[in-house]
């Protein structure tokens, strides 16, 4: 499939989506008025938080040497930094960068990770969006990790040297807050800053390092895990949960975004949910366009004047008498999108439509190049590069409001 060609209308015309034609034993999927083509559209007054402000950023970087710093928080579809790694490693190509930005201790995808070696002794107990029966502060991935008592995590890189890499704790009254990292088999102890909410602590800056282990003993202490970066370039930290609509952030308590805040300076926002919120035939998602309304409030009321840019749902299909169809619900949920960033005054970027638009995730499926997983709903490696590869280009070839 290819991009679609973008339109010379104004931004502010709803035009009526023209699916790509689906194959002969495929009946397209219903049509529904959907924003223009593959656009990224500004809904912001707010000059500072218009999208504008972040391009030049970009271009800046071409010049200056600086940093540019993205959240993208989204579900499964950005699990184990697909789409985020690769629309990371073209933009680093471009304006520089080295590292992957945010890790948490552990994840369950872990081993799917191709921008970084992620390994832990799964010695770490971890509360999260839906294990938190103590109410501890989750971190902006939706988890905080705890030590047994003798828990370790591991980071390697991939393909260039570690270069900074820095550990985020929360508060502890423990006056033992000292940790044990081995960098290239060179073993130190450390102790852990804890003078804040959220707290950050030098592991490695200066010297490149192929590998870092972190061992924590003390079991008071909250880690949300790592960042890995250098002092110049573009970095793009994944907050990926499984199965969120998007309302499961508003978890994150106020103090953790705060003290995040002060390390973690970001110039986009990106909020990427709608697989799961996608139910057959559904035809009013006012519930998820109020969830979502009170999310994108509180980041900007977290991120005064940072630009928020909404990304609709991509293609589901569904099985209609033994061949996989876009899910009617679809490009329903992707008008209710558009329209909870037109009202909230936010970006919004119509991927179903950038990606193909009706049937899509079913061709790619199908297809003698497999783009997609059988689930019809998942893209694998191959599909997530094709989609980074639109977004790169819509990011760095901004559009004239």
């Amino acid at each position: 499939m290819h991009d679609i060609k973008e339109s010379k209308k104004t931004l502010t015309a709803i035009t009526k989506a023209k699916p790509m034609p689906a194959t002969a034993s495929k009946p397209p999927a219903p049509a529904a008025d959907i924003f223009d083509s593959s656009l990224i559209t500004d809904y912001a007054v707010d000059t500072l938080a218009m999208m504008k402000g972040f391009y030049k950023k970009l271009d800046n970087l071409r010049h200056n040497k600086g940093k540019v710093r993205i959240a993208y928080f989204g579900d499964s579809f950005i699990e184990a930094d697909y789409i985020t790694g690769e629309l990371r490693t073209r933009l680093q190509h471009i304006y520089g960068g080295n590292g992957v930005g945010f890790v948490p201790v552990q994840s369950i995808v872990a081993d799917s990770y191709q921008s970084i070696y992620f390994n832990n002794n799964t010695s770490w107990t971890d509360y999260n969006f839906r294990n938190n029966p103590q109410k501890l502060p989750l971190g902006l991935t939706g988890h905080v990790f705890y030590s047994n008592g003798n828990s370790w995590c591991e980071y390697g890189a991939a393909k260039n040297r570690l270069a900074g890499v820095y550990l985020y704790t929360g508060k502890t009254q423990d006056t033992n807050t000292l940790v044990t990292v081995d960098k290239d088999g060179i073993k130190n102890n450390i102790n852990i800053n804890n003078d804040g909410y959220i707290n950050q602590t030098v592991l490695n800056e200066g010297n490149a390092i192929k590998k870092l282990k972190l061992s924590c003993t003390n079991k008071n202490l909250p880690v949300y895990g790592v960042s890995i970066e250098d002092t110049t370039g573009v970095y793009i930290d994944n907050y990926a949960f499984r199965g969120n609509t998007g309302l499961l952030g508003l978890q994150v308590p106020a103090d953790v975004i705060e003290g995040f805040k002060k390390y973690f300076i970001y110039d986009l926002v990106i909020v990427h949910y709608g697989l799961n919120a996608i139910v057959h035939n559904e035809t009013n998602f006012d519930w998820f366009d109020r969830g979502i309304g009170k999310l994108i409030q509180k980041i900007k009321a977290s991120y005064p004047g940072v630009p928020i840019l909404l990304v609709s749902t991509s293609d589901i299909a569904y099985n209609e008498g033994g061949q996989y169809v876009t899910d009617p619900a679809v490009p329903i949920l992707v008008q209710t999108q558009n329209e909870t960033a037109k009202k909230n005054k936010v970006a919004f970027w119509n991927l179903y439509y950038s990606m193909g638009g009706a049937n899509t995730i079913a061709n790619w499926a199908d297809g003698d190049t497999v783009l997609a997983y059988k689930d019809y709903m998942h893209v694998n490696e191959r599909g997530a590069d094709k989609i980074a590869g639109i977004f790169f280009n819509k990011l760095v070839q901004p559009q004239k409001n």
